[in-house]
């Protein structure tokens, strides 16, 4: 018979092994890796800033939801939640004019849960608040493994309203060019999965690693890109991955055929490889069509070979408990 392992849920002693302060190493772990967080809440958040200054406070995590473009508050906490994390909660929400809220701790106890639903259903539809409860297990020896469980939030009569980044006849011009450009992707490789498009000027997909986003988009200088987009929520783990990269340019291009644009964006964290071509959303039927035609050769290109080095990546100051994760897919299409 096959012998199995024993499933064991750390306790709060030996999570703080992991993690032994919020602000230093809990928080920018789970900026790191919000995609945990974006599939289990069906949601597609970005994390701006890391203990952000509210008067003489400080705020976890704040970011924006890219689909509804929303502020959002993240707070979190070892231990059971406490009146005092959900009072500061409400106090950044107010603050940021938050529409999504998000409180996690290891348990949210029965009046904790209760206080959101009560939330949920007694504010506005475009506030949406959420109970996170974060637990970690082993079975017998292997690495800790973190798991998010939703156990308060919105009922699903409760919906957002809806802002669209463009809605306009441009903005219905990139949701086509995307949608196909999905459609044809799709067909030529089985390394995807089906992932939203919206109607924007870019389409992002998961690479396998939180912080790391492949995206096929359409630049305000008239250029059509197909970039890996770095952003793990922290300069430094930004510029640090970057160089890893940077080091190995010279396998990398002669694996891809042809040169790279290697950018750190100067007045941003973000860091970005693409490779580029003339385009514009505007332009005709014939030319959208090579524009798609370049981009799903070349997004296949990238993602066979940067997933492998994006994993290698050991980052000096956080310990990462889930390297071997994979995110495919946020959620179903809908469109």
């Amino acid at each position: 018979m096959i012998e199995l392992g024993k499933k064991k849920k750390l306790d709060i002693s030996e999570i703080k092994t992991i993690w032994p302060t919020e602000s230093n190493h809990l928080s920018p772990w789970i900026a790191q890796n919000i995609d945990l967080i974006n599939v289990k809440l069906n949601l597609d958040v970005e994390i701006d800033n890391l203990e952000e200054s509210v008067e003489n406070f400080r705020l976890d995590l704040a970011g924006n939801e890219n689909f509804t473009q929303t502020p959002v508050v993240i707070e979190n906490q070892f231990g059971k939640s406490d009146h005092d994390h959900l009072g500061k909660l409400i106090t950044y929400s107010a603050h940021k004019d938050a529409g999504i809220i998000i409180w996690i701790a290891n348990e949210i106890q029965p009046p904790h849960r209760k206080a959101i639903e009560w939330l949920n259903t007694n504010t506005s539809d475009e506030m949406l608040f959420f109970g996170l409860e974060l637990e970690v297990w082993k079975i017998d020896d292997s690495k800790p493994a973190p798991h998010f469980t939703k156990v308060a939030g919105p009922l699903p009569t409760k919906t957002k309203k809806i802002i669209r980044k463009d809605s306009s006849p441009k903005g219905e011009k990139y949701l086509k060019f995307f949608k196909k450009s999905r459609s044809n992707l799709l067909k030529e490789s089985k390394l995807f999965r089906s992932k939203s498009v919206w109607s924007s000027n870019y389409w992002n997909l998961p690479i396998g690693r939180s912080g790391f986003t492949l995206s096929p988009n359409f630049s305000r200088d008239n250029k059509f890109k197909v970039e890996l987009y770095n952003d793990t929520g922290n300069k430094e783990d930004n510029d640090f991955a970057f160089s890893c990269l940077r080091e190995k340019e010279k396998l990398i291009e002669e694996k891809l055929g042809y040169s790279l644009e290697w950018y750190i964006l100067p007045d941003k964290r973000a860091c970005r490889i693409y490779i580029a071509k003339e385009g514009s959303i505007e332009n005709n039927e014939m030319k959208l069509e090579e524009l798609i035609k370049f981009a799903v050769p070349e997004l296949i290109k990238f993602k066979e070979l940067f997933t492998s080095l994006i994993k290698q990546i050991k980052f000096p100051k956080l310990e990462e408990i889930v390297s071997d994760t994979v995110i495919e897919d946020i959620n179903p299409d809908t469109n």
